[in-house]
C-alpha cells in the first residue's frame, strides 16, 4: 500500500496572520486582523500591533497615552 503524502498547501494561500484584515487602527488608519489587536490598558483604545509606545515606566500603551504629558490624560473627556 503507498504511503500517504501531505499536500503541499495552495501556492497563492498566504497565512491567516499575513492577510489583510477588516479592522481598521484608530492611530495609522491601517487594516489589520482582529486577533492581532493591541488595546491600550490606559484608555481601552484599539489599536494595530505597529501604533504601540513603551510607556516612560515600561509598559505598552498606545501612541496618545505615550505622549500624553500625564498618565492617562490623553483621552478623558
Amino acid at each position: 500500500m503507498p504511503k500517504a503524502q501531505a499536500k503541499a498547501p495552495a501556492a497563492g494561500a498566504a497565512p491567516w496572520w499575513l492577510l489583510e484584515g477588516d479592522e481598521e487602527c484608530a492611530g495609522c488608519g491601517q487594516l489589520y486582523i482582529y486577533e492581532l489587536e493591541f488595546r491600550c490598558p490606559e484608555c481601552e483604545t484599539t489599536t494595530c500591533l505597529h501604533c504601540r509606545r513603551r510607556h516612560s515606566d515600561g509598559r505598552l500603551v498606545c501612541v496618545s497615552c505615550a505622549e500624553a504629558p500625564g498618565q492617562g490624560d490623553a483621552h478623558a473627556g
